[in-house]
C-alpha cells in the first residue's frame, strides 16, 4: 500500500509542524493520511500514545484503518457503560491508539483530565468542534492546550459559516486567526441585526491559515476521482400537498411576526440560529418558527410524515411527534391526505430507470426522515428490488453488514439511508446518489455525496441528484445550501472575486421567502 503524492505531502507537513488542519476533500483519504503521519511521528519518537476523537459511526472504521496502515500499533476503543469507559481511559497509556466518541468529553471528563495521555490528538470530523459554546468544543480545546501534536480532519471545515473555521482553529492552533473580535471585524460585514451581509478581505484568510491548513479540493485531485455529474430535479407538489404547504407557510408568517415583535430574529436567516445562534425566548417563539419550518419540509418530502408525527404526539405511549402536527390534525387539515405522492412516485420510477440502464449501476438514496426510508424500502420490495438501509436505530454490526453487502453483492443494488449513514461509510460501488430531501447543513449534504465520490470509486463517472418540491421550502433550502457552499469555497479554497476580495450574500431572508 502506498500513499498518493498529495497524502505523502500532507504527512510531511504534519511531521514538520505538529499541528495541522488536514482539509483533504471528502473521499480523498484523510484517515489513512493521518495514521501514516502518526506512524512517522512515532518512528521519530515524538509520540507514543495517540487519542482519536471520532463520531460514533466511524470508530470501527478507525480500527480497520489503523490495522491496515499502522499494523504494529495497538488500539483500543472506548465504549460501553460508564464503568467500561472509565477502565478503558485508565488503560490508555498501554495502547498506541485510543479511539473514543466526542461525547466522552462530556460524560467522562474527570477521568479524561486525570488519565488520558496528551501527546497527540487526532480530531476526526473536526467540525464537531465548530461551536464556541458546547462542552465538547471547550473541553477538546482545553486538552489541545496541553497537547503538542494536534491534527484536525475535515473535508469541509466551513459547513455553514466562517465562524466555524475560527472555532476549529482554536483547537488546531489558536494563534493562527487571533482573537475572535478582530477576526469578525476583518472578515465579516454585518447588518444592524448582526446578520452577515458580506464577507471581505478574503485574500487575508489564506495568508493567515498558511501552512497550518493542508487543503486539496476536488479540482486539485481530480485525476484520482470519478467525473461528477450533478442534476437538480424539481418536482411539482400534488394539489393537496401544495395547499397544505401554503397553509403552513401562513402559520409560519404569523410565528415570525410574533418572534420579531418580541425582539427575536431580525432578518430571520436560519443560519443565524446555527451554532452561535440567537437566544431562545421563554415563550418558545423560536420553537414555533422551527416546528412550522419542519412541517413544511415534511409536506415537501411526503405529506404522510405529518400525519405520522401527529399520531405519535397524540399517542399516550409515544414520546415523539409534533404538537403543531397534532394541531393541524385536530383542525381537519390532515384529513384524507392521499397515500400517493408525486415526488415519492418519481423517486421510485427513477430508481427503476437507473437500475435498468446498466446492470452495474447501484443507487444510494438519502432522506432526512426515517419513515420515508421505510416507505422507500416497502415500495422497492414490491418491485423485487433488493436493498439495505442505515438509520440511527441500526446497530453497528447491521450497519457494517449493510455496507459490505452493498459493495460485494451484485444483486443488491440500492442503499437507503438517513443522515446516520452519511458519515464514515465507503460505498465505492455506488454509481448514483439521490437526495430525496435536503439537510440544513452544507457539510451534511457534502457528506452524503462523498459516500460514492471517492478515490476508490468503481465508476469513471458518478451522478448526484437533488430532488426538491418546486416552489417549496426545499427550493429555498437548495439555494441556501449553494450559498453556504460558496462561503466555504471562499474561505477554504480562495474561490472568490479577486477584484473585490469579497463575497456578497444575496439569498433572501426567511421573512422574504415566507412573504413570497
Amino acid at each position: 500500500m502506498e500513499l498518493r503524492p498529495y497524502q505523502q505531502e500532507a504527512v510531511e507537513r504534519v511531521v514538520e509542524r505538529g499541528d495541522l488542519l488536514l482539509a483533504l476533500v471528502m473521499g480523498a483519504g484523510k484517515t489513512a493520511t493521518s495514521i501514516a503521519a502518526v506512524r512517522q511521528l512515532r518512528r521519530l519518537r515524538q509520540c507514543d500514545h495517540v487519542v482519536v476523537f471520532a463520531l460514533k459511526s466511524t470508530k470501527g472504521q478507525w480500527v480497520r484503518e489503523i490495522n491496515k496502515w499502522d499494523p504494529r500499533a495497538s488500539v483500543q476503543v472506548i465504549d460501553g457503560d460508564k464503568r467500561k469507559r472509565v477502565a478503558g481511559i485508565r488503560r490508555a497509556s498501554r495502547f498506541t491508539y485510543t479511539v473514543m466518541h466526542y461525547q466522552c468529553l462530556v460524560n467522562d471528563w474527570e477521568e479524561i483530565k486525570r488519565w488520558l495521555p496528551t501527546e497527540a490528538i487526532v480530531a476526526d470530523e473536526v467540525t464537531a468542534l465548530k461551536s464556541f459554546s458546547s462542552k465538547t468544543s471547550r473541553r477538546a480545546k482545553m486538552l489541545g492546550r496541553h497537547t503538542p501534536i494536534r491534527i484536525g480532519l475535515s473535508g469541509q471545515p466551513v459547513e455553514n459559516r466562517p465562524e466555524e473555521l475560527f472555532s476549529i482553529m482554536e483547537f488546531v492552533n489558536p494563534e493562527v486567526l487571533g482573537p475572535f473580535p478582530k477576526f469578525d471585524r476583518t472578515f465579516i460585514e454585518r447588518d444592524h441585526w448582526g446578520k452577515p451581509k458580506k464577507y471581505k478581505n478574503l485574500g487575508l484568510i489564506t495568508q493567515r491559515l498558511g501552512p497550518a491548513m493542508y487543503r486539496k479540493s476536488r479540482e486539485d485531485i481530480s485525476e484520482w476521482l470519478p467525473d461528477l455529474l450533478e442534476l437538480d430535479v424539481p418536482v411539482p407538489l400534488d394539489a393537496s400537498a401544495w395547499s397544505l404547504h401554503e397553509q403552513i407557510r401562513k402559520d409560519l408568517s404569523l410565528a415570525i411576526d410574533a418572534a420579531v415583535s418580541a425582539g427575536i430574529g431580525g432578518g430571520f436567516d436560519l443560519a443565524a440560529h446555527y451554532g452561535r445562534g440567537q437566544r431562545q425566548d421563554s415563550k418558545g417563539l423560536m420553537g414555533q418558527v422551527m416546528t412550522r419550518m419542519l412541517a413544511m419540509r415534511m409536506v415537501s418530502s411526503h405529506p404522510q410524515l405529518l400525519l405520522l408525527s401527529a399520531d405519535h404526539f397524540d399517542s399516550p405511549i409515544s414520546k415523539e411527534g409534533s404538537e403543531y402536527a397534532s394541531q393541524l390534525k385536530a383542525a381537519g387539515l390532515l384529513d384524507n391526505l392521499p397515500k400517493e405522492n408525486a415526488k415519492f412516485d418519481a423517486l421510485v420510477e427513477h430508481v427503476e430507470e437507473i437500475l435498468a440502464e446498466d446492470p452495474r449501476n447501484k443507487v444510494v438514496v438519502f432522506s432526512t426522515f426515517k419513515p420515508t426510508v421505510a416507505m422507500m424500502g416497502a415500495a422497492l420490495a414490491k418491485l423485487g428490488i433488493h436493498w439495505v438501509k442505515i438509520t440511527g436505530d441500526v446497530s453497528t454490526a447491521k450497519r457494517d453488514e449493510a455496507i459490505v453487502r452493498f459493495n460485494t453483492d451484485p444483486n443488491l443494488r440500492v442503499f437507503l439511508s438517513s443522515d446516520a449513514g452519511a458519515y464514515g461509510v465507503d460505498l465505492n460501488q455506488g454509481s448514483h446518489v439521490i437526495n430525496f430531501d435536503l439537510p440544513w447543513s452544507a457539510g451534511a449534504l457534502a457528506q452524503r455525496v462523498a459516500r460514492i465520490d471517492r478515490t476508490n470509486s468503481a465508476f469513471d463517472q458518478i451522478t448526484v441528484e437533488y430532488m426538491f418540491g418546486e416552489g417549496t421550502i426545499e427550493d429555498r433550502m437548495l439555494r441556501m445550501l449553494r450559498q453556504k457552499q460558496a462561503v466555504s469555497r471562499a474561505f477554504v479554497d480562495g474561490d472568490y472575486d479577486p477584484k473585490s476580495g469579497s463575497l456578497r450574500l444575496d439569498l433572501e431572508s426567511l421573512r422574504e421567502f415566507v412573504d413570497g
